[in-house]
């Protein structure tokens, strides 16, 4: 015994010898059969599948019964097919090459017995049922034998028809139903000797050809019996297509035809890929349950049926909705079913193509112990399911096929037969696993025969034995990697990446692909080569990553490549996905609770441009790396100390950054372009695909932009506030950041600082507190109190309520409104902080100190113990709205003082220096002027443009001169008069702008901005120059002087709208020119002229509405959408022309029912345009008119 070297040198058989691809069932090719029952081998299940049948087929006629069914399953390859076939052909006893099938089929089981060498009960089973239950057999194939008269034929059809054929009969239903009734009445032989007399030839060689032998026997029927049918042609005007065949009429007459053709014998029809026929089809798998119930019920045990599936029936069953019970008795009705499972045909295969031989196997075995440990670490597959373990003894059985290929492979075979594509199968050029095995070893693209002791199979070594059934876009793109890229390993991995494809369990990670690529037992890891393909690979656009592993690219996936590829954001598009991303850090917003009373927040700039407000702004500015950035670090330091109330950070920009930004906005313009679109099957997952990468670089840009801030450099004041070493998110930070400048800013804040919850407490007290003993403790807190002679009294000569007087004394010495609204405002900034509820209980000590008066709804307040002073200073609103000015009597120098501003204000002098007459003289200019200034404010409220607020203030402050008393009215005017100046020329320039075409004006532009430009930026496309423009429109609309913008509002409207209609109008073109062509089609189809002008006018009539020019009402995305549904809409309308042309007359077909479970084989391509041609001969003959779809 000589030590192999070599694997060819390892097997016991001759591996070159022929191996059928497909077993057929219908093969009859006696020597090809022949061979097939030598080679089959029957593994321990299998035999105990085949001893079941057997025996229960056995005892049937001692024991009649309805369970007469056997449903054989498994994946394509697993022999399925033989086994039926082996069924069939043992039991039917046929003689095969002069020697009976049963004994053949015995022997050979014999021979795989070796473990069970006693065991002869199949053997003598078999032979009791050829001797005591002779069967008539019809073995077929229903993916070839389908579709003879339509694509919609039924399987009761399908069998009836082949069942005739075997007993001799025609298998067109009219022709057999004339041949059965002839015989019955003993004249078929008569008319055949007719025909032939006729027609010079055999009835039984011509009745096939169903087109000419449905007339044929209609004239011979005519010459034998002239007095029934009088014409040549009356017989099969009256009969043809008439007769029909249900499961119940197939049982009762498969049991009366047997009688009259094979008497004595037993009926088993054999029906191959039964599943595939029926699959998904509930009114299909209705029909297989109606003929199962009828042969049995009809039979009992004369008749039985054998089907063959890929699915188990329990999976097909589950897989339907409907008529879930009826469907149940299904189960029932399929008492006998048969699965060979994965195990088997690894047996099948290491039986028939790798059986070793002895020396082959002490070699293997010594290999294995060897290399046991590496070889099941780098050839260990991760999946979804439970793949085949490696052991010593497999291992020997299947080199140098691995045990988890054997699975693979079926999974990879199974997958190529259910491809997308032109049809739903592959064709046959599909091998089965056993001829996959021998095909390794001895085909010249592989040919591991002359491989030395040790290599192994690997995945793409099948690859180039199934590339043919790879379509064609696939296999040329691997084809040219070899030639595009450098890796050795780039085009193995893409021809395994291809293949893992079709099997959906496995893992296609860079781990199991190489795996997959292992190539020795001694082999060391692939992973490391592996993943630096993959990258050259990606990067190349040779393969993809989804989630669900890498893949080859689509074709469709090609062309959404190149079109990504092809799109580049402009500096103003990286800017603006920066933003997105900054702003997201600072959410939530950074914040810091000062003397943990009060919480600021941090505001945001990016590159100078606000984005988040807040009580501090962080100003961020961005450069790239390197000189850039420092240059950039060194300006935003020194503006730190000019700028001191602003923090600065500077964020530097990588090439990783840019690249990431590059494949966002990529992303993003993609999915901005494509979501819209219906067209192609492959948009919608590409369109998720493209969402999943888009969310992926969308964390990989904010990965890289956070270490970027963490990393950048804070300045305040000149002073280094950068993050430490420790620092991890970017809004922590900038709270650290705050906290640290806060008190340098609002170095005045601790002077007020309270909790909210003590500071509403102590405004509530002043509304009820009879002295100011006993206020809460807020008061002492923030020093507003002092003793003063043994009575406590507010603390004005300094501290927070001395700012607060101050505040409003200035004011009132300007002539302007010290109103609530501008306290809080200005008390809000730096260098106090002081919140709306510090400030609000400042001004109420004030007022409760006597030091002010309050104007509110024209009312003068003095106290804080009346209603109106509770309503005021309890409602938010209604303190902002509030006027505050000191308390002062009526002296000579307030009179001088109203005096000029009445002058200022109004443009004259009061005749007298009095208070009497100053006041007569102020009420009468007031009442004179308050019509137009509440005419502008009514012009502002009822169009909701701005600038309201400056003339609600000043309306009040009129009304308390109008109303108050005349000291009052004095000091009111001297605190106000300045507001009430800008309110009365304001609202004079806002009568005389203000007209009716400019209030149109501003209605278009408030459109253009909120209705045209919110569909405009949507757009893909749209310039940065119109974007800034509608930024500007946004702003200008806000502002309170917007009627001193009126040209700059106009020419940004006029800009929006431009775009906006020429959008438009290139849309309404694009549905105009659709429909007008779509229409011009219409009209010059054949049946246009043929129908009457009401008719004409309700088929246009959708066609017209598209040809006309719509008014800008109408949104673009209706017409875009008006556009995309006119192909539609024709096919509909010629549709209709032809039904109310033709009527009746006209029939649908489609051809697509004929190819519904795919075409594998050239037998099924015969068959399907067969049943095509024969369809339409009987239609034409029929006269009907033939419409294909």
């Amino acid at each position: 015994m000589t030590n192999p070297t070599s694997i060819e040198t390892l097997f016991a058989n001759d591996i070159h010898r022929r191996i059928e691809e497909v077993i057929k069932v219908d093969q009859t090719d006696e020597e090809i059969i022949s061979d097939e029952i030598k080679d089959y081998v029957v593994t321990d299940a299998i035999h105990s599948h085949y001893t079941g049948i057997f025996d229960a087929y056995s005892e049937t006629p001692n024991k009649p019964h309805e369970g007469i069914a056997i449903w054989v399953s498994g994946f394509f390859g697993s022999g399925k097919s033989s086994f039926a076939k082996m069924l069939g052909l043992s039991i039917a006893n046929r003689s095969i090459a002069g020697k009976a099938a049963a004994e053949r089929f015995a022997e050979r089981a014999a021979e795989c017995a070796v473990e069970r060498a006693g065991d002869k009960k199949l053997q003598v089973l078999l032979k009791a049922i050829n001797e005591k239950i002779p069967t008539h057999a019809v073995i077929f194939d229903v993916s070839t034998d389908r579709g003879i008269r339509s694509g919609n034929q039924t399987l009761t059809e399908i069998m009836y028809g082949l069942f005739l054929q075997s007993l001799g009969y025609a298998k067109d239903l009219d022709l057999s139903e004339l041949e059965i009734g002839l015989e019955e009445k003993g004249q078929l032989a008569r008319f055949e000797e007719e025909y032939k007399t006729l027609f010079k030839k055999d009835w039984s060689a011509e009745k096939g050809k169903v087109a000419f032998a449905l007339s044929e026997a209609s004239r011979v029927l005519h010459s034998l019996d002239p007095d029934t049918y009088p014409l040549a042609d009356s017989w099969v005007k009256a009969v043809k297509n008439k007769a029909d065949i249900t499961p119940g009429k197939l049982a009762e007459r498969a049991g009366e035809l047997m009688k009259r053709r094979k008497p004595g014998l037993s009926l088993m029809f054999v029906v191959d890929e039964v599943g595939q026929f029926v699959a998904r089809d509930v009114q299909k798998m209705l029909d297989l349950q109606a003929i199962v119930q009828s042969l049995g019920v009809k039979g009992r045990g004369k008749h039985w049926v054998v089907v063959t599936s890929q699915e188990k029936l329990g999976e097909l069953v589950s897989g339907l909705d409907d008529k879930k019970i009826e469907l149940a008795r299904l189960m029932d009705r399929f008492p006998l079913q048969v699965h060979l499972e994965p195990s088997d045909i690894s047996e099948v295969t290491s039986r028939r193509v790798l059986l070793k031989n002895a020396a082959a196997q002490i070699a293997l075995g010594k290999l294995f112990d060897e290399h046991r440990g590496r070889l099941t670490e780098h050839t260990r597959l991760t999946a979804d399911i439970k793949l085949p373990e490696l052991s010593r003894e497999t291992f020997i059985d299947l080199y140098p096929l691995l045990p988890y290929q054997i699975d693979l492979i079926i999974q990879v075979v199974s997958g190529l037969r259910t491809q997308g594509g032109a049809s739903k199968h592959v064709g046959g050029a599909n091998r089965t696993i056993i001829k996959l095995a021998q095909q390794l070893l001895i085909n010249p693209a592989v040919n591991l025969a002359d491989a030395k002791l040790g290599d192994l199979v690997r995945l793409d070594n099948v690859y180039d034995l199934v590339e043919g059934n790879i379509g064609s876009e696939v296999r040329a793109k691997i084809a040219a990697i070899s030639k595009e890229l450098t890796h050795p390993l780039a085009q193995p991995v893409a021809k395994v990446i291809c293949l893992l494809q079709y099997v959906k369990s496995v893992h296609r990670s860079a781990e199991n692909i190489a795996g997959a690529l292992h190539g020795s037992v001694s082999g060391d890891s692939q992973v490391a080569s592996v993943k630096e393909a993959l990258r050259e690979l990606e990067a190349a656009h040779k393969v993809r990553q989804g989630d669900d592993g890498y893949r080859i690219p689509t074709p469709s996936e090609d062309d959404w490549e190149r079109l990504r590829n092809g799109i580049s954001p402009k500096p103003g598009d990286s800017h603006r996905l920066y933003s997105e991303v900054l702003s997201a850090f600072w959410q939530p917003q950074p914040s810091h609770t000062l003397f943990d009373t009060k919480t600021f927040k941090a505001g945001l700039a990016i590159q100078g441009r606000e984005v988040t407000g807040g009580d501090m702004m962080f100003q961020v500015h961005l450069a790239d790396e390197g000189k850039e950035l420092d240059a950039l670090a060194a300006e935003l330091r020194t503006r730190s100390q000019q700028e001191r109330k602003h923090v600065f950070w500077a964020i530097g920009l990588t090439d990783a950054i840019d690249r990431e930004t590059v494949e966002l906005f990529r992303s993003k313009e993609m999915l901005a372009r494509k979501e819209r679109e219906t067209k192609g099957e492959d948009t919608p997952a590409l369109i998720a695909e493209e969402r999943v990468r888009l969310r992926r670089q969308s964390d990989e840009l904010r990965r890289l932009l956070r270490a970027a801030c963490l990393s950048g450099r804070i300045y305040f004041r000149g002073n280094d506030r950068s993050p430490t070493d420790r620092a991890v998110d970017v809004g922590k930070t900038a709270a650290e950041v705050l906290g640290q400048v806060l008190p340098e800013v609002f170095d005045r804040f601790k002077e007020a600082a309270a909790k909210t919850t003590d500071v509403k407490k102590g405004t509530d007290a002043l509304f009820t507190a009879e002295n100011l003993q006993g206020l809460p403790s807020v008061f002492g807190g923030i020093g507003l109190l002092r003793d003063e002679k043994g009575k406590t009294v507010f603390r004005t000569e300094n501290g927070p309520l001395k700012e607060v007087l101050d505040r409003i004394e200035e004011r009132a010495n300007y002539g302007d409104t010290a109103s609530g609204r501008y306290l809080t405002d200005e008390f809000a900034k730096e260098p106090f902080g002081w919140d709306f509820e510090i400030v609000r209980l400042l001004v109420l000590s004030l007022l409760r100190a006597g030091k002010i008066e309050a104007t509110s709804k024209g009312q003068t307040l003095n106290t804080v113990t009346g209603v109106e002073a509770r309503d005021t200073f309890s409602n938010n609103n209604l303190f902002r709205q509030a006027a505050f000015r000191p308390k002062k009597g009526i002296e000579f120098e307030e009179l001088v003082k109203a005096s000029e501003g009445f002058r200022e204000t109004f443009g004259s002098e009061v005749k007298e220096l009095n208070a009497g007459a100053i006041v007569a003289e102020l009420r009468k200019e007031v009442a004179r002027n308050e019509d137009t200034v509440s005419s502008a404010l009514a012009k502002l409220n009822a169009h909701r443009l701005p600038g309201s607020t400056v003339l609600d203030d000043a309306i009040g402050q009129m009304k308390a001169i109008l109303r108050g008393s005349e000291d009052n009215a004095i000091a009111a005017f001297n605190t106000s008069h300045r507001a009430i100046k800008d309110a009365i020329k304001r609202a004079v320039e806002l009568e005389q702008m203000l007209s009716e075409p400019r209030l149109h004006d501003l209605e278009r532009a408030r459109k253009a901005q909120g209705v045209l430009w919110n569909f405009l930026s949507q757009e893909s496309d749209i310039a940065d120059e119109l974007r800034t423009r509608a930024s500007s429109l946004e702003d200008l609309l806000a502002r309170e002087t917007f009627f001193k913008e009126l040209p700059s509002i106009e020419q940004h409207t006029k800009a929006i709208e431009t775009e906006y209609s020429r959008r438009f109008d290139e849309a309404l073109d694009t549905r105009i020119a659709a429909y007008t062509k779509a229409f011009e089609k219409l009209v010059k189809a054949p049946a246009w002229r043929e129908i009457d002008e009401d008719q004409r006018q309700r088929i246009a009539e959708p066609f017209e509405r598209g040809q006309k020019c719509e008014a800008n009402h109408v949104p673009i995305p209706q017409l875009r959408a008006d556009r995309d549904a006119c192909e539609g809409r024709l096919r509909t309308a010629l549709a209709e022309l032809r039904r109310i042309i033709d009527g009746e007359r006209v029939v649908t077909m489609s051809v697509g029912s004929y190819f519904a479970e795919g075409i594998e084989t050239k037998e099924q391509l015969d068959a399907a345009l067969e049943g095509i041609r024969e369809e339409c001969s009987r239609l034409i003959g029929a006269g009907k008119k033939i419409v294909v779809l």
